[in-house]
């Protein structure tokens, strides 16, 4: 099987900042090599899995300075008790979500992407048939 034809899946802890103080929920880090510039971090709520998705370069980004416009945000962080976390504000028209992942989570989940598609190298993994077809079945 072609490395890049896998989808790519990491459990991970999800805190995300309650009104009441973190709440913890598992959550899933998953990469489509097939659509090679996107992460999909994705948790249920209640009944409902709940999936944003977002660049890989500003999850890479990320992990080491501030970065992002707009629905995400992604930011390095370290916990009081010496924690290093990877923070991701997400912001919809129904509201604000602030969440922290492991940041050795996040680093081992984009380690694992880029043995699947080398950053720079995400267009060569683009069928442009593909692409077409599916702008004319949405159009």
């Amino acid at each position: 099987m072609n490395e890049a034809s896998r989808l790519i899946k990491h459990r991970v802890t999800l805190e995300v900042a309650g009104v009441e103080g973190p709440v913890s929920t598992e959550a899933e880090l998953r990469y489509d090599p097939s659509d090679p510039y996107a992460v999909t971090v994705a948790f249920d709520q209640g009944d409902t899995e709940v999936a944003w998705v977002f660049g890989r370069s500003l999850l890479m980004k990320g992990i080491s300075a501030p970065t992002g416009e707009g629905e995400v945000r992604v930011f390095p962080s370290v916990e009081p008790d010496g924690r290093a976390v990877v923070g991701l504000l997400l912001i919809s028209p129904y509201g604000e979500a602030l969440a922290k992942l492991a940041n050795r989570d996040v680093v081992d989940f984009l380690a694992h992407t880029t043995r699947a598609v080398w950053p720079g190298t995400e267009s060569e993994y683009l069928s442009t048939d593909d692409a077409i077809a599916a702008i004319l079945v949405s159009g």
